[in-house]
């Protein structure tokens, strides 16, 4: 199956679950809002701004490292380490599906590997000059107009290929 197929089939999957945009409450505006308010303070380096956008009591999982973020301080610590390799890292959502206190966000996420890309066994992937781009699925939940927690599913073996790390 092809990712522009996967693709298709999530988004009508996603959508018969979530249901019609056509009612769009004030609430599910205003999560959209906030999440284009995140990605936009994220692509322009502000971090703290972007974390103000998070409950205190903050929770993140990455489904692929299992590691957990807590609190805005934790999300911060992750998003830096996330921009060494990238520096000039950029996301984009590419679809948003909101329902009552839960958004998924197809994210289109590129940057330039322009730094030491570090590998969970302590080693590092020197600077490659390369470009990467790939998808993630983002789930998060709401609670007081606030993100209070975040799931995150990534394809890494895509940029691993980019970055010719695998076949």
């Amino acid at each position: 199956m092809s990712t522009r197929s996967f693709g298709r089939q999530t988004r009508a999957f996603l959508g018969g679950l979530l249901g019609s945009a056509s009612a769009v409450s004030a609430d599910e505006r205003r999560i959209r809002a906030t999440l284009a308010l995140l990605y936009r303070r994220f692509n322009a380096g502000d971090l703290d701004a972007a974390a103000a956008l998070l409950s205190a009591d903050y929770e993140g999982l990455d489904v692929a490292s299992g590691e957990v973020v807590r609190g805005r301080a934790g999300w911060i610590q992750r998003q830096r380490a996330n921009l060494g390799p990238l520096p000039d890292a950029r996301t984009e959502i590419v679809r948003l599906y909101v329902a009552r206190d839960v958004a998924v966000a197809e994210v289109l996420n590129q940057g330039t590997h322009t730094r030491p890309f570090p590998l969970p066994d302590g080693g590092e992937v020197p600077a490659s000059g390369r470009k990467v781009s790939a998808y993630s699925a983002e789930i998060y939940r709401f609670r007081d107009g606030q993100i209070a927690r975040g799931t995150l599913y990534y394809d890494f073996l895509t940029v691993a290929r980019q970055l010719g790390l695998a076949p």
